[in-house]
């Protein structure tokens, strides 16, 4: 974890083409490094081509695992990176990458264009960004452009439920915009949370993206992608929501308000098939975690070193043991970095331990152990040496 943590910051550092060695790389260190140096857009003003040995000729095979640019590839495009032959150090290549085979120099090569955003201007130092803390992801797609809206709720904001909840803080920011204007065309003074957010934020852009996830919202209850609490959840709110409106349709009905009620009268009849299209749902299990397949692979090996340390705990520990046993902090931690990084937006503390705890349910149970009943050398007792 260190070394791969290590070399994302130095990658994440650069300021000009660099060329890094991959040397050694198991799957697991291509998915963390990635993640670490990549999930996020680098601080740059423009482009960089950074370049990644991954294999080569005869001469250094033992060096380079065969399925090593497959492994960094497939963790490139995990975190939606792009295989782009014609990419280069130009903005439009942003978020790609591409194989090169360097016959002359009998070297493999993967070019990778980060995402890029510009770096924070000299004077807006490390103490103010570190008292900021992370940024609100609200605040992020608020106040991005559409396409890059669009990639960033694919890849974070990705359930019925998550949508929902981003749509609600849109729409919420979108009522403060607005009164922020009423404000200034009435000559009054603006607080500093309405100057921050007419100074950042375009009414135009927040309604497109209020459109754009009501689009996807409805396509998801069209196409039943729903899990059975977000089900439940919507036919409550839609039942309410009915309600309200069959409440107000009575009210225009009264006081003989036409065109009110057949506005109305539209909106109930939408809603009703709405809500019968919703009961015919049948829920779909929760997204899977990001990095499941990483995550179980890892799991599986926690829990062959945890049944072998209950074996052990009465017996003799061979030093090939000892030193297996001496993994399993690192495998918790590496999980723990990945289940942290198969983290959505907006996502509840109890439904992302929905998700954590299906993933290492799922995870093969390990092999049953070989070891013999007696050891015959090396061996040390719990606690001290032989």
């Amino acid at each position: 974890m260190d070394a791969t943590g290590g070399l994302a910051r130095q990658v994440r550092a650069c300021t000009e083409s660099e060329q890094f060695d991959l040397g050694g790389y198991s799957k697991e260190q291509c998915v963390s490094f990635v993640s670490a140096a990549f999930d996020d857009p680098v601080p740059l003003s423009a482009m960089v081509r950074l370049s990644f040995v991954v294999g080569g000729g005869k001469g250094c095979r033992q060096k380079y695992s065969d399925d090593l640019p497959k492994d960094f590839t497939n963790a490139l495009a995990t975190i939606g990176f792009n295989d782009d032959k014609a990419a280069s150090c130009e903005m439009t290549s942003a978020g790609s990458y591409k194989f090169q085979h360097d016959t002359s120099k009998n070297l493999k090569f993967v070019h990778v264009f980060p995402r890029v955003c510009p770096p924070a201007a000299e004077g807006e130092g490390e103490d103010e960004a570190q008292e900021e803390g992370p940024r609100d992801p609200t605040d992020v797609l608020a106040e991005c452009a559409v396409d890059e809206f669009r990639r960033l709720v694919a890849s974070h904001v990705s359930s019925y439920g998550l949508k929902k909840r981003l749509l609600e803080a849109l729409k919420a920011r979108e009522v403060k915009l607005e009164s922020a204007e009423q404000k200034l065309i009435a000559r009054a003074e603006l607080d500093a949370e309405e100057q921050a957010l007419y100074d950042t934020l375009n009414i135009d852009l927040l309604k497109e993206k209020a459109q754009i996830l009501s689009g996807e919202l409805q396509a998801a209850i069209e196409n039943g992608k729903l899990t059975s609490e977000e089900r439940n959840h919507a036919q409550e709110q839609f039942a309410s929501k009915q309600d309200l409106l069959e409440t107000e349709l009575e009210k225009a009905k009264s006081a003989g308000k036409a065109k009110m009620q057949a506005k109305l009268e539209e909106q109930v009849e939408k809603l009703k098939l709405t809500r019968t299209k919703l009961a015919g749902v049948h829920p779909i299990e929760p997204m899977p975690l990001r990095h499941t397949r990483e995550i179980q692979s890892l799991q599986t090996k926690l829990l062959s070193l945890e049944r072998l340390e209950k074996e052990l705990a009465n017996s003799k520990h061979t030093l090939d043991e000892l030193k297996r046993l001496g993994e399993m902090p690192e495998l918790r931690e590496a999980i723990g970095v990945l289940e942290q990084r198969s983290r959505l937006w907006f996502e509840t503390d109890a439904e992302f331990q929905r998700r954590r705890q299906i993933c290492l349910r799922g995870a093969p149970q390990p092999k049953k152990s070989t070891r013999p009943a007696s050891d015959s050398f090396q061996t040390v007792k719990k606690g001290g040496r032989k």
